[in-house]
């Protein structure tokens, strides 16, 4: 093999190396933060009346579980060789299902939310009728026992064996191999961004026609408030799905690729075509992985609504931990009527 080849496949290598290394952990430190200033945010009064921000909150929490279930356990297996699964049969199939579960979830949060967004906007009452909080919570439910079981399949066939001198969590049934390989990107990422690139376009159209609609002039007040807040959560989502397609998209490309060509075709890569396959699939799986990282920050950088929120929160923790570590007497009465003042009128 030429020096130059060889240099080039070294420099992939390391260069994949400490990618593994450096995001994850980026991921994990912006996707905490943020996701849990969105549960913050999403529970308090003048959001979680609202269907979409329901789903919201729903998906901020799956959001902490797949950092903290699969991005943290991903992270110590691939750099410090920490996986107890591998040796422990039980451990590997729990691990595999409370895994696959949460990372799935991460995508079909927002269709759900764009099909509510849908209904909201739509022009017809029985539609509307079905963007509801009891039925969001009822949907939300459904839709974690439903991916719950249709992953069970998992737990029948992965398990830990021996591999060479090791121990290893993996599958060992290539037909299944070959169907999970498959079924994993279609069901996780392929499906979910059709669904939202089509509630999405309806969810356009309804607006659009919405728009030319008489409004009636009683409760004009509560109305024009209900009508914004929903008008910021259809903005907040269609930037997310957007951001959500174009981030997914090369995820489901590689992971398609690997299933059709290096699996079902058992096609053989050079190591040169290894060591770029190797970083391409660890590329766009990080990219994926900032999915469940952005929601945060797409919400502050698109809705008003939210900034507000975000800014009465951290006024509210300020205040708490200013008053409880007596430093409120050292701040003079302007600013002590800037960081309390409003949040004492307002709670």
């Amino acid at each position: 093999m030429p020096s130059a080849t060889t240099d080039f496949i070294n420099k992939l290598n390391v260069a994949t190396m400490w990618m593994n290394q450096i995001i994850p952990l980026l991921q994990i430190i912006f996707g905490t933060f943020g996701n849990l200033f969105n549960i913050i945010i999403f529970t308090r009064r003048t959001l979680r009346t609202n269907p979409c921000s329901i789903y919201f909150l729903a998906s901020s929490i799956n959001n902490v579980l797949v950092l903290y279930i699969v991005l943290i356990p991903r992270y110590l297996a691939a750099n410090w060789n920490l996986d107890a699964s591998n040796t422990n049969n039980i451990l590997c199939k729990l691990r595999n299902i409370c895994q696959y579960l949460p990372f799935c979830l991460v995508l079909w949060f927002p269709v759900l939310a764009s099909i509510d967004r849908f209904l909201s906007s739509s022009r017809q009452v029985r539609y509307r009728r079905w963007s509801s909080l009891p039925i969001a919570k009822k949907v939300i439910i459904c839709t974690i026992i439903f991916f719950l079981l249709i992953h069970l399949h998992m737990v029948v066939f992965y398990e830990s064996a021996r591999s060479g001198r090791t121990f290893v969590c993996a599958l060992f049934s290539y037909e299944y191999f070959v169907f999970f390989n498959f079924f994993g990107p279609i069901v996780a990422c392929l499906l979910p961004i059709i669904l939202m690139c089509i509630f999405g376009v309806l969810m356009i159209v309804n607006v659009r026609s919405v728009q030319n609609r008489v409004v009636p002039q009683g409760g004009v007040v509560g109305n024009d408030r209900t009508r914004s807040n929903d008008r910021q959560l259809i903005i907040m989502l269609l930037f997310q799905v957007l951001t959500i397609i174009l981030i997914s998209i090369p995820y489901v490309t590689v992971s398609m690729y690997y299933a059709i060509v290096l699996v079902m075709l058992n096609y053989r890569l050079s190591p040169t075509g290894e060591a770029i396959f190797n970083f391409a699939y660890d590329f766009c799986t990080f990219l994926y992985y900032t999915n469940p990282v952005i929601g945060f920050y797409i919400y502050t950088l698109t809705g008003p609504r939210f900034r507000v929120e975000m800014k009465r929160c951290t006024q509210v923790g300020l205040n708490s931990a200013l008053t409880t570590t007596g430093l409120t007497q050292y701040l003079s009465e302007r600013n002590r009527r800037i960081l309390l003042g409003d949040n004492q009128n307002r709670h």
